[in-house]
């Protein structure tokens, strides 16, 4: 049975061998044509490659080489962030008459690991060079900022050459092939122009750090970080730094995606502060303006912890919506403000479009040439310089403007000084008058001391003068009554004259009693205090008696309107308006009236004001007017004992109302005000 399967298996064998080669071959794709080099330029390898992704990065050079997932690349290599490992492969071939020494360039300068493989006399893959940034720049065989990798061509036969590429950053670059000669002309307009460029950041960013350390102007502040941020991305984004201070890529790596990441937040909050809208939106601003904050810390989170891929493909898309964004908000108010927007579009514009080319590049949408790689590069620059003009011009407004306001402000100094001097002189004229008054009232103050000394004097005779003051009238009373009774039959006119007598000494002692033993029955609690309804009639008698103890218009009585009908204690109430005006009176001179104000503040308030043309109130008294036994230095050239004003304080307590000081004389007559509710549930019942 086996012989027979055998016998009939060698046949089939024969057959299927043939088909499974031309299938193998129709299935690899075409190869390109070899790559044909010229001395005399750069030769870009665009249309020449093919590609090969290598996911978990497990094939060698012989593996890739025969695998058949290979595709033609109709440009440059553009991958994007991956992770995956990259073959490409091409075919190369010099000129007869060429030198066989080339370099092959690469133009992305962060690469992390370039392997050139070709194959050796036997047809096996060897590994020629090795390069980029994991292996070092100081084993760098060409010390360049991008991978140069040197390559023999002994015969003009076309050379299949094969790569290993791998890179945290974006996978876009271009291969070209050129002559060492073609190189170093090359390189050196090159770092002539990255010199310039890497110059003039410099002199902006030590112009800039100059003005805010002297100013510490907001805006200039910001652009200063917003330009520092911006050079060090070009910088690193290049491979200066890297080749000029051999930096590992331990830390230049994470410094390029720190630094983009800060860029995200930096260049919004510059941007919204050009275009004026985190003026016109604080509140909206400030949330985006958060989320850029928390987006760019989460990012370069990942870029530290070694997920640089994944932190750009967070970054990137939100800086793009937020340029979508702001380019918005600029168009909307291109027509609402007064140029802002328009200098924004132009300046902001060309920034955008070399940071979007560069970023849809590296997410592998647009060809990788010459253009793309240095979008970002040129962008960046013309920006600067326009941005910089834009914020000298800004500068050189404030300045003038600041000239302009200075020069008003001499003017408006000069005129200040002028009547400072005039005010000066006139206050010299003052001081003189000042010093001669205070030598007067130092007489008079020698005076009032003594004064004083008799006042104290007279209020320890207190009592004995209130006992003489009593015995006055009362021997009055009884030597009248005396008379009366021993002449009962006197004439009519005699008997009248002498019943005068009696009433005025009883009226004397009633004002006496009034004035000095209400007091001592008020702070006992034994004020005989008996609140009434009292009609509008009543109140009025009792104003018109008050003031007809004056003299004939000494007392001026103005009345608004009375209630019909008011509650209160009319004994009392005259008492306290008779202290009212006689303290008024003490302190007016003779040739002048006292106002007797009475009227209704409100349905339940009554007031009366007695207004007097005397003398101001100090200040340093008007806290203690309203103290038992207090007079003020004005008063203490006249008799008294302090009681009157006390009396009317408590009076109006007893009425639940108030008395107080409504002017001390400033410029306007003084003027004392007795507040008194007009309803009797509001009372107070002593």
């Amino acid at each position: 049975m086996n012989v027979l399967a055998r016998r009939f298996a060698a046949p089939l064998w024969s057959l299927f061998l043939p088909l499974l080669s031309l299938a193998l071959l129709l299935s690899r794709p075409a190869a390109a044509a070899p790559l044909q080099l010229d001395p005399q330029s750069a030769v870009h390898a665009s249309g020449h490659l093919q590609m090969l992704r290598d996911p978990q990065a497990r094939l060698d050079a012989p593996m890739a080489s025969a695998s058949l997932g290979w595709h033609a690349l109709p440009g440059a290599i553009n991958a994007g962030y991956t992770t995956d490992t990259l073959w490409v492969r091409m075919e190369v071939q010099r000129p007869t008459a060429a030198s066989p020494r080339w370099l092959l360039q690469f133009g992305h300068a962060l690469l992390d690991d370039v392997q050139l493989y070709r194959r050796d006399a036997a047809g096996h893959w060897q590994l020629q060079q090795h390069s980029g940034e994991d292996v070092g720049r100081e084993h760098w065989v060409v010390d360049a900022r991008n991978v140069l990798l040197p390559l023999t061509l002994d015969s003009d036969r076309p050379v299949e050459l094969l790569l290993r590429l791998q890179s945290k950053n974006a996978m876009s670059t271009t291969v070209s092939l050129l002559t060492p000669e073609v190189y170093g002309s090359a390189s050196r307009r090159e770092y002539l122009f990255y010199g310039l460029g890497l110059g003039f950041g410099l002199l902006l960013i030590a112009f800039h750090a100059l003005f805010w350390l002297m100013t510490r102007d907001r805006l200039s502040g910001w652009y200063l970080a917003y330009v520092s941020n911006a050079l060090a991305v070009e910088a690193l984004t290049a491979g200066l730094p890297q080749q000029l201070l051999a930096m590992p890529v331990a830390w230049s790596d994470p410094l390029l995606g720190l630094c983009m990441c800060a860029g995200l937040t930096i260049g919004i909050r510059f941007a919204a502060m050009q275009l004026g809208i985190d003026r016109r939106w604080p509140r909206p601003m400030r949330m985006v303006f958060l989320a850029m904050l928390l987006l760019g810390l989460a990012a370069g989170a990942l870029v530290l912890s070694g997920h640089n891929g994944l932190g750009m493909l967070a970054m990137q898309p939100a800086a793009m919506l937020s340029i979508v964004g702001l380019l918005g908000s600029a168009l909307w108010l291109l027509r609402r403000d007064d140029g802002q927007a328009r200098a924004f579009l132009l300046i902001f514009g060309i920034y955008y479009a070399g940071v979007a080319l560069s970023f849809v590049r590296n997410l592998g949408y647009v060809p990788t040439n010459v253009w793309t790689n240095n979008a970002a590069a040129l962008g960046t620059l013309l920006h600067m310089v326009l941005m910089s003009m834009r914020l000298n011009r800004q500068y050189d407004a404030l300045r003038r403007e600041k000239e302009a306001v200075q020069a008003r402000l001499m003017q408006v100094v000069g005129r200040h000084n002028e009547r400072l001097e005039h005010e000066v002189r006139v206050r010299t004229v003052d001081l003189h008058q000042e010093i001669e008054q205070r030598r007067r009232l130092e007489v008079e103050l020698r005076a009032a001391l003594e004064t004083e000394r008799r006042a104290k004097q007279s209020q320890s005779d207190f009592v004995a003068m209130v006992s003489h003051e009593f015995r006055t009238p009362l021997a009055i009373i009884s030597t009248t009554a005396q008379q009366i009774a021993r002449n009962l039959g006197a004439a009519r006119e005699k008997t009248l004259a002498r019943c005068a007598n009696l009433r005025a000494a009883a009226q004397r002692m009633a004002a006496l009693v009034d004035e000095y033993l209400t007091a001592d029955r008020m702070d006992t609690g034994q004020a005989p205090f008996q609140p009434r309804d009292c009609q509008q009639v009543e109140i009025r008698e009792m104003l018109d008696e008050l003031v007809e103890e004056w003299p004939q218009g000494r007392i001026r009585l103005l009345l608004d309107q009375l209630p019909a009908h008011w509650c209160c204690d009319l004994g009392l109430l005259r008492v306290a308006l008779r202290n009212l005006l006689a303290n008024a009176d003490r302190h007016t001179a003779p040739d002048h009236p006292i106002e007797l104000q009475v009227g209704c503040l409100s349905a339940d308030k009554l007031s009366f004001r007695v207004s007097n043309p005397g003398d101001e109130v100090p200040a340093d008294e008007v806290p203690r007017l309203f103290e038992k036994y207090f007079r003020g230095r004005k008063a203490q050239h006249s008799p008294g004992a302090g009681l009157g004003l006390y009396l009317v304080h408590q009076i109006a307590e007893m009425h639940a109302g108030h008395a107080r000081l409504e002017s001390a004389g400033r410029g306007e007559p003084v003027r004392f005000r007795l507040e008194l509710p007009a309803q009797p549930q509001q009372l107070r019942i002593a």
